[in-house]
This record gives C-alpha cells, structure tokens and sequence, in this order.
C-alpha cells in the first residue's frame, strides 16, 4: 500500500502492475492522494474503514485473486456513491452490462493511458461528483407529492413506417410540468426507478390513456400502436402486470394496440418473475420491445427470448451513425440479426433525411424523431391522411414512381 497525504482529494487505485502504481504516485503526487493497492482484497479492507474519504476508485480489469469487475462491485456496497473507474487493456474483452450495470462503472479507459488523460478523467469525476453533491436531487417523495397535486400529463411522439413514412403510431412520454421546473424529465424518472411511486405514476398516465383512446384512434387511426416505457419493476410484480394485461384489453376495445418498451440496461435475465411475467403479457398478445438496444453494444443475449417482439435501437447509437462506420456497421448487422428471428426494428432519434434515409436502407422498420415529429399533446397532433394514411415531413418528399424511394 502507498502512504497517504492530507489536504488532497484521495483516490483509491489497484492494479497488480506494481511499475504502474509507482509511476503513476510519482507523476501525481501533486495532484492526489493516491492510495494504491496490488491486492483487491486488501484493498477492500481498506476502503470498508476509510470510504468517506475516498473521491474515485480505479481498478485495473484482469487481477489475481478478484478480477476489477467483481472488486468495483464490493467496493460499491460500502462506498456507493462514489464514481468508479475501470482499466482495460482490451476493451472489447470487457463485459459491458455487467460492468455498467452491476459494477456502476462510470467510465472505461483503455491501456496504456497518458497520465495527462487518467489525471484529467480523475479530475473530471471529482468536479462531477461535487457538483451531483451540490445539486437537488429527485426523491420517491417529491415524485409522489408531485402526482397529489395532479402534476403529470401525457405527450405522443409520432413513429413512421420507413417504407413510405405512414404514420403506425407512437409512443406516449410522460410529463409532469411543474416538477420539471426544478428537474429534467430523466432526473425525475431516474430519481424512482425501482420505487413503488414509479408503478403508481404508470397507472396515472394509462387512466389518462383509457380517456384519450378514441382520440388516439380518431388521429393516428384504427389498429394504430402506441407504446410507452416501463421499468422492468413494473414488469417484476405479478399483480401490477396483471393491471398492464386489463389496460392493454381495454385499449384494444378502442382500436388502440399498445405495446410496452423496457429498457436494455435495466433488464435483468436472471430475474425469474421478470421473464415469467413478460412470457404472460407475450402470450396474451401484448408487445414487448427492448429499448436503448445497442447502447453498450452487449445486449445480443436478450434477442434469444421469444417473448420479445423487437428492438428500439439506442438513440445514441442512431445519432453517431452516420459519421462512424463502426457505429454504422453495429446498426446494419442488428437489422440483420433481427430480420432472421423476425424482430421488428425501430430507430429513435431520427432528426434528418439523410439518417433516415440510411436507416431505410438498412431495412429498419419505423421510424421516430424529430424529423417526423415533436413530442405534443395527442389532440395538438394534426390527424393522417386516412385516404394514404401517409405522413411526410416537408424535408423528405419521396417520388411517387419510385416506390416511394428517396432520392
């Protein structure tokens, strides 16, 4: 173990390159407390006595005797709000969600690394951290007052079908304006992501749903899809699906199919009530997407479960698309894959013709973003052209004896 010095923000590393530990003590010696650490276990002990006063944890992946990943995940459970950062010295043998998700990896930096750059993400973390520390956060709380005081409102973004830009649907966001005069939209459901209040909010905003559907089906049309977001929570409880199973049966009276999007980091597979109870609204007829598909490009498991009925690709991974080849390929192969086990693939965060037009080449199967529509009120959204039920934005005209093709 290194020794430790005052008035410094500290940072635990461990990493059983010795050479490394001593280079990097020398080199920001100034900078830092550097506390290091060859052993990960030694290293937990440590931090179980000394975690208040430690600012960012730095783990190398590949150790003897307890590999980064799993350390990061010990080390969370005494020290979790604590920003964490993994070393690799081959990214792509990294096991993404795993480390996102179990290890809250809040960064992954590739060996061998500048110490110019490891002292500017270790700067980096501490500013962010002091200025989360600072900062109002969102609790169940606030959120439940907020739905005392009626505070929530639904919005619809329209979707497309690719082929020929007629409008399918779309999916329903929540809002909740006063709320959001103090927080964003994500802090907010961030801040009761696996809270109870989550499952009452959702309940609000289909009751609200229920009373709109003969609007939806006046202006999307009959048969129109609409989804919105659920926290694999929601799916967790048995009785609170069985409420999502009613709505989507009362729905379906109105000529209003709903469809329900999970998001990708948050799905667990190991989770035995999750999967047995998303196979019962799959057998009831109900559609379930994977949201965020493709964020951390680790997600190709969840495509083996039948009760899955398409992909929404990351909205991230739609925007870099078009300037980075890998990112383009990552998009082409997915559309291919779920082409083969007859998945459906919609992309978000489509705001030009150019992506759109790529993402149609690539055989996507709806579309969503700016470009086709902004998220507004249902009764604002102006109704199809029930005679071609084709809806165009001003920026994408398609010549009728092309087959509707861009040019």
């Amino acid at each position: 173990m290194s020794d430790a010095k005052i008035d410094l923000p500290t940072i635990l590393m461990v990493d059983d390159d010795e050479k490394l530990l001593a280079s990097v003590c020398r080199a920001l010696a100034g900078s830092f407390n550097l506390v290091t650490y060859v052993n990960g276990e030694a290293a937990l002990e440590w931090l179980s006595e000394n975690h208040t006063g430690v600012q960012v944890i730095v783990a190398d992946l590949v150790m003897p005797i307890i590999d980064g990943i799993n350390f990061l995940k010990r080390a969370g459970r005494c020290a979790p709000d604590v920003p964490r950062i993994l070393l690799t010295g081959n990214v792509s043998a990294v096991p993404l969600r795993e480390a996102a998700d179990q290890a809250k990896v809040s960064q992954i930096l590739t060996k061998p690394i500048s110490i110019t750059t490891l002292k500017d993400v270790l700067s980096r973390a501490i500013k962010d951290r002091q200025n989360e520390d600072d900062s109002e956060k969102v609790t169940p709380l606030i959120v439940d007052g907020a739905i005392d005081q009626s505070d929530f409102c639904t919005m619809i973004q329209p979707r497309v079908r690719a082929g020929d830009f007629a409008r399918t649907g779309g999916e329903i966001l929540c809002r909740m304006p006063e709320l959001q005069k103090r927080f964003g939209i994500e802090q907010i459901i961030e801040g009761c992501r696996n809270q109870p209040v989550m499952n009452r909010l959702t309940t609000q905003l289909m009751g609200i749903m229920i009373d709109l559907a003969p609007v939806y089906r006046k202006t999307l049309g009959s048969g129109t899809r609409v989804s919105m977001n659920l926290a694999p929570c929601s799916i967790n409880n048995t009785e609170f699906v069985r409420s999502l199973a009613q709505f989507a049966d009362e729905m379906r009276e109105f000529g209003v199919e709903i469809e329900f999007e999970i998001p990708e980091r948050q799905i667990n597979m190991a989770d035995e009530n999750f999967v047995k109870n998303a196979k019962f609204l799959a057998a009831r007829g109900t559609r379930l997407f994977v949201d965020g598909f493709g964020a951390n490009k680790g997600s190709f498991e969840l495509l083996r479960h039948e009760f899955f009925a398409g992909v929404k690709l990351d909205r991230g991974l739609v925007g870099r698309m078009m300037d980075d080849q890998l990112d383009a390929s990552f998009v082409s192969w997915v559309v291919q894959i779920c082409r083969k086990i007859d998945y459906s693939i919609i992309a978000v965060g489509v705001e030009n013709e150019a992506t759109a037009r790529r993402l149609r080449e690539y055989g996507v199967d709806e579309l969503q973003g700016y470009l086709f529509g902004m998220p507004q009120p249902i009764d604002e959204l102006v109704p199809s052209n029930f005679a071609s039920d084709v809806f165009l934005p001003q920026a994408i005209v398609p010549d009728v004896g092309h087959d509707h093709c861009l040019n």
